[in-house]
């Protein structure tokens, strides 16, 4: 199955939360199915997930029925989506709102990978601008470097302001 991420999932971090609800829920999951053969108890009550967790083991079990084998093949597949997925760093001058944030994520999903990650940093001393970071390739469009690169103009401009 290919991974349909939702937009909530935008980083590796959000991917990491994301596991960690699908172990934490097919672990309650075994336990549930252990303690309904061998007892008349009541279920201890479903953890609490995330919606995005929710959304994909609902996605999930609407392919195939739930069940120990086809959660941990859905961990399977999740783990190895983290290890591959492609993902890049935006860094920013200062922290991104969230509509900043999910306007970059659906531009980089629309024009670079439909799932591709992409983690947000800042830096106060960029003074402008972004500098993205795809694995060893660093694009710097960060006012710093233009002032830098143009540093022996710079006196000159500021007399004619």
């Amino acid at each position: 199955m290919a991974l349909n991420l939702q937009n909530s999932i935008a980083s590796r971090q959000d991917l990491k939360a994301l596991i960690l609800d699908v172990r934490t829920y097919a672990t309650w999951y075994g336990q549930a199915a252990v303690k309904a053969r061998l007892t008349n108890d009541n279920l201890a009550p479903l953890p609490n997930l995330s919606e995005a967790a929710i959304g994909l083991i609902n996605t999930w079990n609407q392919q195939q029925p739930i069940s120990q084998a086809s959660l941990d093949a859905l961990l399977a597949e999740l783990e190895k989506y983290a290890a591959t997925a492609a993902a890049i760093t935006i860094t920013l001058a200062a922290p991104a709102p969230g509509s900043v944030k999910q306007s970059l994520l659906a531009w980089c999903r629309a024009n670079i990978a439909p799932n591709i990650l992409v983690d947000f940093r800042f830096n106060s001393t960029l003074l402008g601008g972004m500098v993205v970071q795809y694995g060893s390739h660093v694009y710097d469009w960060s006012f710093r470097r233009q002032i830098l690169a143009n540093r022996d103009k710079f006196p000159e401009i500021l007399r004619h302001v």
